[in-house]
């Protein structure tokens, strides 16, 4: 009985232990991303244009855990507040975007503001670690 209850509590207590960790979206959205591309449409009286403008070798935004975002774009310095709203949400300056794809290389943020039925402006901004 003694032996059969020892094989028990020894089996039992053998149990793997999950040691992963889940990383979080505010985790994740953290450090120093390369800007990729901007791509911006503005559509106002029925007219739409669109302008893409590609990254340079200089251009980042570099996400802090003081809630601050200090970037370089287009030739220009700027530090902006920022707060994760949700998993796929995230507010800079109080403009709401959706994060599209977040991943720990690639991150993809998407807004879009109406104005009207038909008129509006829309950003989506691609970066990579």
């Amino acid at each position: 009985m003694i032996v059969l209850f020892a094989g028990t509590a020894l089996f039992t207590a053998c149990k793997k232990t999950d040691t992963a960790t889940t990383t979080t979206t505010a985790q994740k959205v953290l450090g120093k991303w390369a800007i990729v591309s901007n791509v911006s449409t503005e559509k106002f009286q029925g007219n739409a244009n669109t302008t893409t403008t590609p990254g340079t070798a200089a251009d980042f935004a570099d996400f802090r855990t003081d809630g601050k975002i200090y970037s370089h774009s287009e030739g220009s310095f700027d530090t902006a507040n920022y707060k994760i709203v949700s998993d796929v949400l995230i507010s800079i300056e109080g403009d709401t975007a959706q994060i599209q794809t977040l991943t720990t290389n690639s991150m993809v943020l998407y807004s879009k503001q109406m104005f009207n039925a038909n008129d509006y402006t829309e950003d989506k901004t691609t970066f990579k670690k």
